[in-house]
């Protein structure tokens, strides 16, 4: 499409009074079809505000516990006597946990499949109905809620187990299971596993990809947040399981 131009002629001199171009071309509907336009808010200025004002707040707030409150550091590292047990910031001591699993698999595998597993749910997800709609309406708030449940089942009871019998940390050792099967067979990759095999079994039942999409994302965030907290709360030196720190050994 050739872009339109509309003039005004006066006298000598052609004045541009309007200039109509073309954007894009964007094949299908938009989400705006078959809804009322008036139960929509503009993204400028509306939304752009409202993300800018809290923004400004987070700023603020950030800046003010940064003067008034002193972050928790230790003293100087000393190589003679090293940190035990070693911990990487909260954020991080999810990821931690499954290194001690499998280096491999905890640092890379895992990390790297739930990246790709984010990265294909657009190009996966075709559907077209309640797009830009929280979990897809009512059917994917109760498949959100199912899939906390198996979560918070799945992985609490990969720790009980773990924790009882110890998984592989000492199979190498004791019963000369070989360094491969131990990298690939793990709690951390049998939890992808369980995962994965929910979402496959929420996309046959409701016959939806968009559903396992939200089942298994839902899945992967239970399992960070629980994650995350073992580590901070039950894991003492030599990465050893306790109920609090009050049980550490004092030597």
């Amino acid at each position: 499409m050739v872009p339109a131009t509309t003039t005004a002629t006066t006298g000598a001199q052609t004045k541009i009074l309007k200039t109509y171009g073309l954007m894009a071309l964007v094949k299908g509907t938009t989400p705006l079809v078959n809804r009322n336009p008036r139960n929509t808010v503009t993204t400028w200025p509306n939304v752009i505000y409202v993300i800018a004002a809290v923004s400004m707040a987070t700023i603020l707030a950030v800046t003010l516990l940064g003067v008034f409150i002193d972050a928790p550091l230790v003293e100087h590292a000393n190589p003679n006597v090293p940190e035990n047990p070693a911990k990487a910031p909260w954020y991080f001591l999810g990821l931690q946990e499954l290194v001690s699993y499998s280096a491999f698999m905890g640092g890379v595998g895992i990390p790297g499949i739930v990246i790709l597993g984010l990265a294909l749910i657009p190009y996966l997800d075709r559907e077209k109905e309640d797009s830009g709609v929280w979990f897809s309406g009512r059917k994917g708030k109760r498949i959100a809620l199912a899939s906390v449940g198996y979560g918070v089942l799945t992985v609490v009871g990969m720790l009980v187990f773990t924790v009882q019998l110890g998984w592989l940390r000492n199979w190498e050792a004791t019963a000369k299971v070989p360094q491969i099967v131990i990298t690939l067979f793990n709690p951390g990759t049998v939890l992808v596993a369980l995962f994965a095999a929910w979402s496959l079994g929420i996309v046959r039942a409701t016959k939806s990809t968009r559903m396992g999409a939200i089942a298994v994302f839902t899945c992967f965030l239970v399992g960070f947040l629980i994650l995350t907290y073992f580590a901070t709360v039950h894991r003492g030196p030599n990465w050893d399981f306790y109920w609090s720190q009050s049980d550490w050994p004092t030597h």
